[in-house]
């Protein structure tokens, strides 16, 4: 909750700038030198920013001063520095609250598709910020657009709102996917969002409905009867996938050491499945929770399976994927 309503801020408040704000801001050094970020505040301990030019996604994130994420080895990294070959996707991750993955692959590397696609590496254009009161609340919100195309080949476009309001300790990720292109094309698509030291950690634990686990590989069906307990770091771990079918889109985890919970919630006509990264390598130590609408096999497969979703010209998906935050 937060310390005073809006009527309270505008009475005492020369400026909303001083309780909560969204601003622009540019990287002057590293990897990352020149690459735009928007970080917010919303007033009552909710902290994160979005990349523009890595693909909008959402990158660091707090909840009353306490860190969520895990943020990769790289660091902050420029969109110009993408190894589309293979695993390159790897050396240039930032880690984050949300990477997107996708638009044409999602998953192992598929030919001329490298891990998780082109999406994060991204820059987005009509970038913008917006503030302002609305229905009695005052909300902040980020906007931008990011295409996907080739000369004679697709031409996938991602319109993206992150928005989140003062003293309303969430954030709303919303996207609309069209297929600008004369011809039809398959969207794969992975909200891939990682959650790190110290929230994630030994401590942590699972919130769902009883539902099936399906492990992944030989690796993660060993593991199988702890999927919901991460261990404690190892230099040798090998990382472990599960797939949940969960009876609605929503999943949460806490930490009541920290007495901090986050919650998942996200629109399952388009994204149906939903996969959990355990990696508890030591210097590594990560859970993903992953939203999607594909296999991980790669795209030649989930076409082959029917399990790529088909997107004729000019058609347009919509998705909605929700984080709240509670002290607990």
């Amino acid at each position: 909750m937060t310390y005073c309503n809006l009527s309270d801020a505008r009475r005492y408040a020369g400026s909303m700038e001083q309780l909560a704000d969204a601003r622009l801001v540019e990287l002057a050094e590293g990897p990352g030198r020149g690459s735009r970020l928007i970080e917010f505040r919303n007033g009552s301990g909710l902290a994160f920013t979005v990349a523009p030019d890595r693909g909008m996604d959402l990158v660091d994130c707090s909840f009353r001063g306490i860190p969520l994420v895990f943020r990769a080895p790289a660091g902050y990294v420029s969109g110009e520095r993408y190894e589309p070959q293979g695993t390159g996707w790897l050396r240039s991750w930032q880690g984050g609250l949300m990477t997107t993955s996708g638009l044409r692959n999602a998953g192992v590397p598929d030919g001329e598709h490298g891990l998780h696609g082109r999406a994060s590496h991204l820059a987005a254009e009509d970038v913008g910020i917006r503030r302002g009161a609305s229905g009695g609340s005052y909300r902040l919100e980020a906007v931008g657009t990011l295409r996907e195309s080739a000369m004679f080949g697709e031409y996938l476009q991602l319109e993206r709102s992150v928005s989140t309001g003062f003293g309303d300790n969430s954030i709303t990720l919303c996207d609309t996917i069209t297929n600008l292109a004369p011809r039809e094309d398959y969207l794969e698509l992975l909200y891939h969002c990682n959650f790190g030291y110290p929230f994630a950690s030994p401590d942590l634990e699972f919130e769902a409905p009883p539902h099936e686990v399906v492990p992944r590989d030989a690796e993660a069906a060993a593991g199988l009867a702890e999927w919901d307990r991460l261990d404690e770091p190892a230099p040798d771990y090998r990382e472990q996938c599960f797939f949940h079918k969960l009876p609605e889109g929503r999943i949460a985890v806490l930490n009541r050491k920290l007495g901090v919970k986050v919650t998942l919630v996200w629109n399952t006509d388009v994204l149906p499945d939903f996969v959990q990264w355990k990696n508890c390598l030591a210097g590594a130590y990560a859970l993903g929770l992953e939203p999607t609408n594909a296999s991980l096999r790669g795209r030649s497969a989930d076409i082959a399976d029917g399990v790529a979703r088909r997107l004729a010209p000019g058609e347009a998906v919509h998705t909605r994927l929700e984080f709240h935050f509670e002290t607990i």
